[in-house]
C-alpha cells in the first residue's frame, strides 16, 4: 500500500503545479485537475488506512 500513497502525492503534486490551488487554469483543465487531485486524495487516504489499521492488528495479535 505504500505505492498508493506515492502515486497519491505524486497526484497531489500536479495538481499543485499545474495551477490548480492558484486559479490559473482554464475551465476544462480545471475539471481535469479537480478530478486528479481527488482521486490523489482518495487514494493517500486509503492507503494510510490500510496502514494504521495493519499496525493495530499486528498489535493485537502479539
Amino acid at each position: 500500500m505504500p505505492f498508493a500513497i506515492i502515486l497519491g502525492l505524486s497526484g497531489l503534486a500536479v495538481a499543485a503545479q499545474s495551477g490548480l490551488f492558484s486559479g490559473n487554469l482554464e475551465d476544462e483543465a480545471r475539471e481535469y485537475a479537480i478530478v486528479v487531485w481527488a482521486i490523489a486524495c482518495l487514494l493517500t487516504t486509503i492507503g494510510i488506512v490500510i496502514i494504521v489499521f495493519n499496525i493495530i492488528k499486528r498489535r493485537r495479535s502479539k
